[in-house]
Order: structure tokens, then C-alpha cells, then sequence
């Protein structure tokens, strides 16, 4: 249902991206002129064609010969992608495209967008969009042609074309990989049934209650500060211990408060839940960035400096174990849970390291942002290059700490460990992705990545319908109407959403961290399809269906 709607956004998504173009001068002059290029076939046509196509479907005789050269579907994606538009907020977004992640995006859409010269435009880019922007708030294709700041602009039509058709193709893989790993899950729910009547549910709170506590830490090695969010259970005294610890790492832009509900339901299944907050990529430095404060998203250092967090955090869980929680927590076996970028610091410290060679390959030009936008975070990594001790420690000694028995990977960034990093991992791993990311696309992220893993005990986690954040997964939900489908409210389906996720982090940390089996039953996939339900449900696997694997294979 979600992967055919998705395919029919596409276009308004490939004319919305150019929205991530801004920041920069303002030129009073405005474009009258496009040139439309398609392979061999160029034209030029005012400007005005192009506006009375996008408002009435109707072409002139200026438009009307390049039109011709469509099929219906392609002509009527490009005047959707034409009149296709969000709000946008000026400052904020001008400040984001100042950032080397956002001047990335500006030179993709700028082989697009040219200049008369046939140079990539994006410089023009930044003032279109800024005029756009000031002029009412929303933004468009249409907008940004109209605003463009030289008298005549070259659209290339190939190359949109060619980027709209790989992220339909990139539409139709997610859904073979889907419908694959949702027959295989279905199968085995049917073949291993449970009667999860029988068990206690997890997705509701424990009987432990919680309470939190706050700690600011200091690594005197790195003169870096961590913040720490400790939750344990109310009743910690008095748990037979040695108590399980889960320790979950924030996404970039994040904090550790988005991530309190779970830590609270954890610690009252008897877990205690720490979550530090890394500094060099949290919700402040992207405020700073947005306020004009700071010039970068996230420090690159970040790749290296997430794991360490975590391994200092636990160092010092350690020195304070005996005094602070009166000796109960267990730190010799922990579960890492993370999500997005949090996801690469949980695979790092699992022992996955970065294939450097073959990211600068993936991180080519020509690479297609729209298909794959997690590569504007694993290019950064490219940057570090000028530090060889980082390099090494980061792409072959790796990062590892023992410590860590289970990953738990939630839309992991993760294809910037290709098959050698990923093979390194040799404990257990959880990977969930969300069929509708559009951030850490499910299929080159974390599908890839599991496909990598050469670690027996290993678990992958579809998710239908789904995005790479609650924010996501709402704002999708509602551009795609599947308000419609559901009986209950998309509050409450994505509540049960969220309910499973909880209840999965609590059964593994219990058998991996706590080794007890008999939570054992909430990881098979009668669970998860049982437990789950529409239009959010889970499917799961331990490995990929063939036919999967061979279209994932890299070709000769």
C-alpha cells in the first residue's frame, strides 16, 4: 500500500528537494528564458510557457515539440513537480544550506539547474530560492525558475528524469525486498505459532516504575563533556541483580529526552537505561547551526567521538557502580540501542568500521541524494582523511568495546561500513528499518547492512509503512492518506508503533543482557506479526530470502 503511494509522491518529492537549496546573495534580476534540454533535443521557452503548463496543462507552440518527447507519465510527473510546494522557514533553512551537508545538495540540484553556460548553478540555486522563500513562504519548482537570477536558465531534463526514475527504482526494490521478508515472516509466524496470551505484555509498562537521574560527566582525554540520563527501576535496591543496562544513543539533531518513554518502560521491566548525549551532534549544535551560532551540522570528529562517549560513559558507570547504584548494575554485558546516526555508534562499538575507499567511491558526484539522503551525513567521514590516526582507528582497528554484548541498530546509517566493516561485527545484531525512510533509506542502509553480516546470531526488522522518526512517519502518513485505511486513529496505531519497539528493546536486552530465555519467545516472528498491526506492522527475519540476496549481490 505505502511503497505504490510513495511511488506516486515521487515527483513532488524530486521538485521539494530543491528546497534544500539556500542561503546566499540576492540578485534583482530574474530568469524569462528556460532552456529545456532532453539528450540531444534542447529548446528555449519563456518562462510564461512553462507557468500557463503548470497552472492549465495546456502547452504552447514554444513547449509543446519537447512535451511530445514524454510519456504521458512523464509529462504529467513534471507538471506535478512544477507546481509541487512546502512552506519553508528563511532563516533556519538559509543557515542549513551554509552547511557543507547542505552545500552538497546545492551542487546535486545544481547539475539540474545551470547556468546559461551549462555551469552547475548552484550559486543561482541559493538566490532563487531565497527570493522564493521571502517572497511568501512556500516555495516551488515553479518558484525557483521564476526567481532564478540570470536572464536564461538550462533545465535538464535528462538528468531530472534519470533522477526521478532511480528513486523509483530505489520505490520498487523497498517493495520486492518488503513483500520478500513479509512472506518469510508471515510463513514462519504460521509454521511456530505462539500464544502470546500466555505472555506478559511487554508493550505496557513493567511493575518496577522508574526514576531518573541526571549526570554531567567530564573525559578529561578529550576535554569533552557527556551529559548522562540514568533511568532506573524505583525498586533497584531491592532486584535480584545483577540489573541488565541498556544504553541508548540519540540520532543526529537528537537529544536523550526523545528517547525518556523508552528508557521509563525499560526501567520498569527491571532494566536500567542510560542515555548519553553527544555533543558535537545533538539538538544544540543543530540549533546553533540554524541560528546562525555554528557553521556545521555536526562536527566529523562525531564518528569517532559517539563510541567514545559510550565507552567513557560505561567507564565511569563502572567507577560509580559500587557508591552511586549500590553495586547492581551489570556493565560486563550491555545491549548499545541507537538510532540513525546513534544506529552507526551502536554498530561501531559492536566493531564495525568505515571502508573508506569504497565510501569515497559511493560519495562520487553523481551520486543520487534523492535514492540514498544518508550519504550527506557519511561523506562527512571523507573529511577526517587529513587525520591518519582517526582513519586508522575508524576504518581498521575499529572501535569496539567488549563490554557490548547485543547492537540493537533502529534505522541505522550504516552503508558506510560496506561488507568488510560489517563483517567485523561478531556479536549478536538487531537491525529495524522503516519501509517509507527517506532519510536512511531501508534498502542501501540497513537491508545492506544486514546482508553484510557475517555474525550467525542476527536479526532484521521491517517495518510497513514507516519513516526514519515518529516526526516521519506522521508527516508521510498524512501526505499519503492513510488516515483512510485506519480504524483506529493514527495516534493510537502509531502509540502500538512505538509500544513494540519498547517491547522489543526490553526482550532482547533481557535475553542478551540478562540471559534470559524465556524472554526468548518475543524474538521469533510469531511475536512480531501477532503483536503488531496495521498499517505499522512489523515482519522479521534472520535471514534474507534468496532471490533477495541475489538481487543485492554486487554485479560482475
Amino acid at each position: 500500500m505505502g511503497i505504490g503511494r510513495l511511488s506516486r509522491a515521487v515527483w513532488g518529492t524530486v521538485a521539494l528537494t530543491v528546497g534544500l537549496a539556500l542561503g546566499g546573495p540576492v540578485s534583482a534580476q530574474a530568469a524569462e528564458t528556460v532552456v529545456l534540454e532532453l539528450g540531444l533535443f534542447s529548446r528555449s521557452v519563456p518562462v510564461s510557457a512553462l507557468e500557463e503548463f503548470s497552472q492549465s496543462n495546456e502547452a504552447n507552440r514554444d513547449l509543446a515539440p519537447l512535451l511530445r518527447r514524454l510519456t504521458p507519465a512523464q509529462r504529467e510527473g513534471f507538471r506535478e513537480g512544477l507546481n509541487a510546494s512546502r512552506e519553508v522557514d528563511l532563516v533556519p533553512l538559509s543557515q542549513w544550506f551554509n552547511d557543507p551537508m547542505g552545500e552538497q545538495s546545492l551542487t546535486f540540484l545544481g547539475k539540474v539547474i545551470r547556468t546559461q553556460g551549462r555551469l552547475n548553478g548552484y550559486r543561482g540555486l541559493r538566490a532563487a530560492v531565497v527570493m522564493s522563500a521571502a517572497e511568501d513562504g512556500t516555495l516551488s519548482l515553479m518558484d525557483v525558475i521564476r526567481h532564478f537570477p540570470t536572464g536564461t536558465l538550462r533545465l535538464d531534463l535528462a538528468q531530472l528524469l534519470y533522477n526521478a526514475q532511480r528513486t523509483l527504482d530505489e520505490a520498487a526494490l523497498t517493495g520486492t525486498v518488503l513483500a520478500a521478508v513479509r512472506a518469510e515472516s508471515q510463513q514462519e509466524a504460521t509454521q511456530q505459532a505462539i500464544d502470546i496470551s500466555r505472555l506478559p505484555d511487554l508493550t505496557q509498562p513493567g511493575p518496577h516504575g522508574s526514576r531518573q537521574r541526571s549526570l554531567q560527566l567530564t573525559d578529561p582525554a578529550r576535554n569533552r563533556t557527556v551529559p548522562v540520563e540514568v533511568v532506573v527501576p524505583e525498586d533497584l535496591a531491592t532486584l535480584p541483580g545483577p540489573v541488565p543496562v541498556v544504553v541508548i544513543s540519540h540520532g543526529l539533531g537528537d537529544r536523550p529526552s526523545s528517547f525518556l518513554d523508552i528508557a521509563a518502560h525499560a526501567a520498569s521491566h527491571g532494566i536500567v537505561a542510560v542515555l548519553p548525549e553527544h555533543i558535537g551532534s545533538n539538538f544544540t549544535q543543530q540549533q546553533a547551526l540554524l541560528n546562525g551560532m555554528a557553521r556545521e551540522n555536526f562536527l566529523p570528529q562525531e564518528f569517532l567521538d559517539r563510541p567514545l562517549d559510550v565507552r567513557f560513559v560505561l567507564d565511569e558507570l563502572s567507577r560509580r557502580n559500587a557508591d552511586t547504584f549500590g553495586g547492581r548494575l551489570d556493565l560486563d554485558s550491555v545491549v548499545v540501542v541507537g538510532h540513525s546516526f546513534g544506529g552507526y555508534t551502536a554498530l561501531a562499538l559492536g566493531g564495525a568500521t568505515i571502508d573508506f575507499n569504497r565510501l569515497a567511491e559511493r560519495c562520487d558526484p553523481s551520486s543520487n541524494i534523492l535514492a540514498d539522503a544518508a550519504l550527506l551525513l557519511e561523506c562527512r567521514a571523507l573529511t577526517l582523511q587529513n587525520q591518519p590516526a582517526v582513519v586508522e582507528q575508524l576504518g581498521q582497528t575499529g572501535v569496539a568495546d567488549e563490554r557490548v554484548a547485543l547492537v540493537m541498530a533502529f534505522a541505522p546509517v550504516s552503508n558506510l561500513f560496506g561488507p568488510q566493516g560489517m563483517a567485523k561485527v561478531q556479536r549478536p545484531v538487531m537491525i529495524l528499518g522503516g519501509a517509507l525512510d527517506i532519510l536512511a533509506p531501508v534498502v542501501p542502509q540497513q537491508v545492506s547492512a544486514f546482508s553484510w553480516l557475517t555474525t550467525p546470531d542476527r536479526y532484521l526488522y521491517l517495518a510497513d509503512n514507516t519513516s526514519h522518526s515518529p516526526v516521519f512517519t506522521r508527516s508521510i502518513s498524512q501526505l499519503l492518506n492513510f488516515d483512510d485505511d485506519l480504524e483506529k486513529s493514527l495516534d493510537e496505531a502509531m502509540s502500538l508503533s512505538r509500544g513494540v519497539n519498547k517491547a522489543l528493546i526490553v526482550a532482547f536486552t533481557q535475553v542478551y543482557g540478562a540471559n534470559r530465555q524465556e524472554f526468548s519467545p518475543f524474538l521469533t516472528a510469531s511475536y512480531t506479526e501477532t503483536v503488531s498491526a496495521d498499517p505499522f506492522r512489523f515482519h522479521r527475519v534472520r535471514s534474507l530470502p534468496d532471490d533477495i540476496t541475489q538481487i543485492l549481490a554486487p554485479q560482475p
